[in-house]
């Protein structure tokens, strides 16, 4: 049966996308409007991302075409998908170890 790796693949390239905005704004040090610097997506993958780092108030706009990484906002994201990841991993290696315990 075949089987598609697409999710996977488009997820990887979501991230690496996220990835290299960051990279961008880091390198730079654009972490406040005062340091704000121009910002052109690579590609689609990188611009959805980039709309997306927008959205979520991670990345602003300072003036036209200038951009700074909000620091705090990162964070408050990165504390938000792991309040939600660390519960699903439990449960999940909670419901992995059950099953295994049937077969042992």
């Amino acid at each position: 049966m075949f089987r598609s790796h697409a999710p996977v693949s488009i997820g990887a390239l979501a991230m690496r996308a996220r990835r290299r905005i960051r990279a961008h704004f880091f390198a730079q040090h654009a972490v406040t409007a005062e340091e704000a610097v121009s910002f052109v997506p690579q590609d689609r993958i990188e611009r959805t991302q980039f709309e997306r780092m927008r959205g979520a108030g991670i990345v602003h706009e300072a003036e036209a075409g200038r951009y700074w990484f909000d620091l705090a906002a990162f964070r408050r994201q990165l504390d938000r998908t792991r309040a939600i990841m660390v519960p699903v991993v439990i449960v999940l290696c909670l419901a992995i170890a059950g099953v295994t315990m049937l077969f042992y």
